[in-house]
């Protein structure tokens, strides 16, 4: 947890003593925003209302998303990429299952195909400034799915051969979306990988879509 302002406390007088650092004296801004989680396509239902939630600082995004736990067998599992099936992904329903949280940044919204608020896949890289983050992974196993991460100006985006687009630049300006990718039935053999690798199509994810702040 990065703390964001001073502290102050008394001396031996009783009087509120500033202990802050000189460089620390102004809070930084940090901006809070939420987002309904969609379902998987097409019907892209509302899941969780409100369900998402962003803090945006000038050199990070914090996010964290609650959504009811997907039901094995009732949902649409990942199929691609095809040569990863049974090591990063499988479309076996389970007891237990895996599940992945992706933060997509665009730098540049207005460069984007569709316009601000309408980036996708085709976005990633130039000129948008489209990248792609892994930021956690779970195997819940309660009704609820929690997931929470961090990405800064300072993350690599997720590489596997080619990198995912470029590095997050404009934390207060860029569009996001955070996403919950399905890998399907918890197998402990395909550990890590179940657990930190993209799965698609995007048809099968459900996501949270954040505009710039106005």
């Amino acid at each position: 947890m990065v703390a964001l302002s001073g502290a102050a406390t008394a001396d031996d007088h009783g009087t509120a003593t500033d202990t802050r650092k000189e460089e620390n004296e102004v809070s930084e801004e940090i901006i809070t925003q939420t987002a309904d989680v969609l379902g998987q396509d097409p019907d892209r239902e509302v899941v969780a209302e409100d369900g998402a939630a962003l803090y945006r600082t000038d050199d990070a995004l914090v996010t964290e998303l609650t959504m009811p736990t997907p039901v094995p067998g009732e949902y649409t599992y990942a199929s691609e990429p095809p040569e990863r099936e049974g090591e990063w992904w499988t479309d076996e329903p389970g007891e237990l299952e895996a599940f992945t949280l992706w933060v997509l940044t665009f730098n540049e919204p207005e460069e984007c195909e569709g316009g601000v608020g309408e980036c996708g896949g085709d976005d990633l890289g130039e000129p948008a400034g489209g990248g792609g983050f892994g930021v956690d992974g779970a195997i819940p196993t309660g009704d609820q799915l929690t997931m929470n991460g961090v990405v800064t100006t300072e993350t690599e985006v997720f590489e596997n051969g080619d990198p995912i687009g470029v590095s997050l630049e404009r934390p207060l300006e860029a569009e996001v979306h955070v996403a919950v990718a399905p890998h399907g039935a918890f197998d402990p053999n395909m550990m890590p990988e179940i657990l930190e690798t993209p799965v698609s199509p995007p048809d099968v994810w459900w996501t949270a879509f954040f505009d710039p702040p106005a």
